[in-house]
């Protein structure tokens, strides 16, 4: 029983002259995290452990005079965090206005019509080719007959303006 200490419990008032501030700041100090051990209501006092308090607010007082506020971090890196934030927010506005972004359904939508022309220029190819590998006497024939087909195609798609038909100003 020596490890264990024995609790005093005060109320708000008494713990307001132990640590020498307003009973408004204990409140306020609460709403930061000081712990109690019963929340006053109407009728009810508030109930704090004296010791654990002191504790709580001499912790409070160094992690202030370190600037240490969440975990590692300092005041001052929280704020340069903060503000470069706000530059890169003001960066990527200041893109899209100059058209330098794209709004990200828009993208999709001309890769949608890309992705269907493609498409359509490859499933084409057997239906042009098929007599011509049905004639052909041997497999490096219609290997050849294939790729000359597929490389048709694809200059063809390459060739092609794949967005044609996709307005970017159709949001407006």
């Amino acid at each position: 029983m020596g490890s264990e200490r024995e609790m005093q419990i005060v109320d708000r008032k008494s713990l307001a002259s132990t640590l020498r501030l307003d009973e408004k700041t204990i409140l306020a100090r609460v709403r930061e995290g000081m712990p109690f051990v019963q929340k006053g209501s109407r009728g009810r006092s508030w109930k704090f452990d004296l010791a654990e308090c002191v504790a709580w607010d001499r912790d409070r007082a160094i992690r202030k005079a370190t600037g240490v506020l969440h975990g590692d971090e300092t005041e001052a890196q929280l704020k340069r965090r903060l503000l470069e934030a706000r530059v890169r927010g003001e960066e990527i506005e200041t893109a899209r206005k100059a058209d330098e972004i794209v709004p990200v359904d828009e993208v999709e939508s001309a890769l949608d019509h890309a992705f269907t022309t493609v498409r359509q220029g490859m499933l084409s190819i057997p239906g042009r080719v098929a007599l011509r590998v049905l004639a052909a006497e041997d497999e490096n024939t219609i290997k050849e007959i294939l790729r000359d087909e597929i490389e048709l195609a694809l200059h063809a798609l390459a060739d092609s303006d794949l967005l044609e038909g996709w307005d970017d100003d159709s949001n407006d």
